[in-house]
């Protein structure tokens, strides 16, 4: 039986390091609108949407490091987001760095969520394969620290949504066939990509 889901790309462009979250939140915003207006049911955000790539600068200070990343969503910062998507009956995939305290221990993870039409998280990916490297190495003009700011996620999942079966992946991800096969095996029928 044929289903169709139609999805948005909510390509940002450039984030600057100094542009607060709420700024990035009203360009979000304003792309789900778009999204929206064009009958989409899903709009799929990049890697790491609500703040610059930190990855590619080496940070010692860890206060300066935790800033980039969320330790609830929503947020008091994202909250307009998820109301917009239960407003306008839209879900989104959106990527971010994610503080969490899982019994008692604090981890950082670069994670995606699936949100659905009435604006609920139904599924959370957190990224497997960190490219890049763990310490600071001054001869390149750009780090990519990855392995330095996150540790990686464990498993491939999917989910029941959108009438089908989604997964979700995140860059590196992408160049990995373990990827697909794990979600294929669960019987994966779209899986959504963000990627920075």
């Amino acid at each position: 039986m044929p289903r169709f889901v139609n999805v948005a790309i909510g390509q940002l462009g450039p984030i600057a390091r100094s542009e607060p979250r709420h700024a990035v939140v009203r360009r979000l915003t304003a792309l789900m609108r778009q999204a929206h207006a064009n009958g989409c049911d899903l709009i799929v955000y990049p890697e790491l949407a609500l703040t610059t790539f930190f990855p590619r600068w080496y940070m010692a200070d860890q206060a300066e490091i935790d800033s980039y990343f969320e330790r609830e969503m929503p947020g008091p910062e994202t909250q307009a987001l998820f109301a917009l998507a239960n407003e306008l009956r839209i879900g989104f995939c959106l990527g971010y760095a994610e503080l969490a305290v899982e019994d008692g221990v604090v981890h950082r993870y670069n994670t995606a969520i699936l949100v659905d039409k009435s604006g609920q998280i139904v599924a959370k990916y957190r990224k497997v394969h960190l490219p890049g490297h763990a310490e600071h190495e001054p001869w390149r003009k750009f780090q990519h620290l990855e392995k330095r700011y996150f540790e990686p996620g464990k498993a491939f999942g999917v989910t029941g949504a959108f009438g089908g079966v989604i997964g979700m992946a995140i860059c590196n991800d992408r160049r990995w066939p373990e990827t697909y096969r794990v979600m294929g095996l669960q019987g994966v029928e779209m899986v959504l990509i963000g990627y920075n």
